[in-house]
């Protein structure tokens, strides 16, 4: 019996498209940002942030290295929020509606950058955390998907059984490990999670 909902963010709360980035970074002058990013040492870079390694400063001044000189802070900035597409309160207001069945968890690959431009957004429909039991950030907790541990602490912290969660995701890596771990999943492709539910419950 799932009694615990785990919501991933991007992608399923929160609109996002990466090529938007992509294409702010080609204009800025970066030929072809996936390379960029898929390079071992940018990688890396990539992923510190995500896990609160790396600085928004310093994460920056590391871009600024492969961009024109003339690439001001707010241009990559802007270009790297380019992805944040904003989200529909009904997806919220459906949250709101199924805690009252349901304990509910968000586990999220983010950065402290990404972070301050959408909790904004949040936080002015609503009081985005306390819909959540627990909310957990990769930036915040110095842990990512798909690694056993960000997974593992969550259920640990809140005493959850891995059998009794429905973890939601839209990348299947994700999905893969928290199969691996014993958790319920539900792979989300070309659906809203809005669809995923009726009168405040799960579908069968």
């Amino acid at each position: 019996m799932i009694r615990n909902i785990i919501f991933d963010f991007g992608g399923v709360i929160y609109d996002i498209d990466h090529k938007l980035s992509e294409l702010a970074f080609k204009n800025l002058g970066v030929g072809k940002f996936d390379q960029l990013y898929g390079h071992e040492i940018q990688t890396k870079i990539f992923e510190d942030l995500e896990i609160g390694k790396l600085n928004e400063k310093d994460f920056i001044t590391h871009l600024m290295e492969v961009l024109p000189k003339n690439t001001s802070y707010e241009d990559i900035e802007d270009a790297w929020n380019a992805l944040l597409l904003g989200f529909e309160p009904n997806k919220i207001d459906l949250l709101k509606e199924i805690s009252g069945n349901y304990q509910l968890f968000l586990l999220s690959n983010s950065n402290i950058i990404h972070y301050k431009r959408y909790i904004k957004e949040l936080e002015a429909y609503t009081d985005f955390r306390s819909i959540f039991k627990d909310v957990w950030y990769s930036h915040e907790k110095g842990m990512r998907k798909p690694d056993d541990n960000f997974y593992l602490e969550l259920l640990k912290q809140n005493n959850l059984k891995a059998e009794e969660c429905l973890f939601i995701d839209d990348l299947e890596k994700n999905i893969v490990a928290a199969k691996q771990l014993g958790i319920q999943t539900h792979y989300l492709v070309n659906e809203n999670i809005i669809d995923l539910f009726e009168n405040g419950f799960l579908k069968k």
